[in-house]
Order: structure tokens, then C-alpha cells, then sequence
């Protein structure tokens, strides 16, 4: 990939997302890799589907 296009990449992922990182157990990243496979859905969609879910239910 060109260095301008990785940067205009950059630059449009800054303007448009956020980044959240979190720390797990060892072998809860795997569980929930294999939760989002059986629904389809990457582990980021899996993880806001489920945190969308949780708000709904407050």
C-alpha cells in the first residue's frame, strides 16, 4: 500500500471512530472469536451488538 493512501486511512479512521481496548482473562478472547464466528459477525460487531443489548435492557 502507498504511504499517502495508509495515511489517508489513517487520517479518515481518526475522523470517523474511536478506539477502546480492553484486557481479558486468557481464553475469553478465543471464547468470544468463537461466539461472533457462530453469529456471523466480526469479534468488534459482537462486542458493540452485545453492549447495545445490555443498554436496551437498562
Amino acid at each position: 500500500m502507498l504511504d499517502s493512501r495508509k495515511r489517508a486511512n489513517e487520517k479518515w479512521l481518526a475522523k470517523n471512530y474511536e478506539s477502546i481496548t480492553i484486557r481479558v482473562p486468557k481464553g475469553t478472547r478465543e471464547k468470544i472469536k468463537e461466539w461472533a464466528d457462530a453469529d456471523g459477525l466480526s469479534m468488534a460487531a459482537y462486542i458493540q451488538q452485545a453492549c447495545k443489548e445490555k443498554s436496551e435492557k437498562s
